[in-house]
């Protein structure tokens, strides 16, 4: 008996890299056959979910990334009043399509299961062309030139001479078209920011190259935290260290 459940354990993880390997093929084979603005990719989405069947948690989690992926698709490319409206609508879930038809694949980038709980970090590969028909059939409109985002940054500093080091780090980031300071407290700061991004991988990559370390605030739209990155590259004067997620190494990709 040992020996067979030890025997199906290992057909079982054969069964999941082979499932890798041709998603992973299959994935490259659609990029190449199609142009590379038909699609967008909403990355570091973390799911933290507790489910009576573990077995299905996998598929539960997966239509709550594409949920979530979906909503900072809105964000970023519709503005204000349009954004309001269709998150309305995604949260009606009865107005909404089938939204894994919006979905050209996904990729797992960790897992942890127990249980009774399932945690994981998706990438989340969207269609465009199907979410402009979705917005449409709203009298939505999507524009692919609108990548002007406003955010804003809950800075923390340990003294003057750090608060102005940061400031200048974010000075020098020449994509900032806009800043004010709404506030300024002992050790942070709130700041209003302009920025022209295409979505949040390369607001985080934009940041990280001024020597800024930059974390999505949970539960927000457009708040981040900041903190200056010392040159050994550890971060400093961390704000709100509980809404950080530790990254891990790729994993798994898989497609609809």
């Amino acid at each position: 008996m040992v020996n067979e459940n030890k025997n199906i354990k290992q057909l079982i993880h054969i069964f999941k890299t082979l499932n890798s390997i041709f998603v992973f093929i299959f994935i490259i084979m659609m990029q190449k056959q199609a142009n590379a603005s038909d699609f967008f990719t909403i990355e570091n989405i973390s799911i933290d979910i507790v489910y009576e069947d573990i077995s299905l948690a996998r598929d539960k989690a997966n239509n709550k990334a594409i949920f979530i992926g979906l909503d900072r698709f809105l964000s970023w490319k519709l503005n204000n009043n349009d954004y309001i409206f269709m998150k309305n609508i995604l949260n009606d879930i009865n107005n909404v399509p089938n939204v894994k038809e919006f979905v050209a694949g996904y990729k797992i980038h960790y897992e942890k299961i127990s249980d009774i709980k399932y945690q994981a970090e998706f990438s989340i590969y969207f269609n465009i062309n199907k979410i402009k028909n979705w917005l449409s059939s709203h009298d939505v409109s999507y524009y692919e030139n609108l990548n002007s985002k406003i955010i804003y940054l809950n800075a923390n500093f340990d003294s003057f001479k750090n608060w102005r080091l940061l400031i200048d780090n974010i000075e020098s980031v020449k994509e900032i078209s806009d800043l004010q300071i709404l506030s300024l407290t002992y050790k942070s700061s709130l700041i209003y920011v302009t920025i022209d991004v295409i979505n949040e991988t390369s607001l985080f990559n934009i940041f990280n190259k001024s020597r800024i370390d930059i974390q999505k605030r949970i539960n927000t739209n457009n708040e981040y935290n900041i903190s200056l990155i010392d040159y050994n590259k550890t971060i400093i004067d961390s704000f709100e260290a509980n809404d950080k997620d530790i990254k891990k190494d790729s994993s798994i990709l898989l497609t609809e």
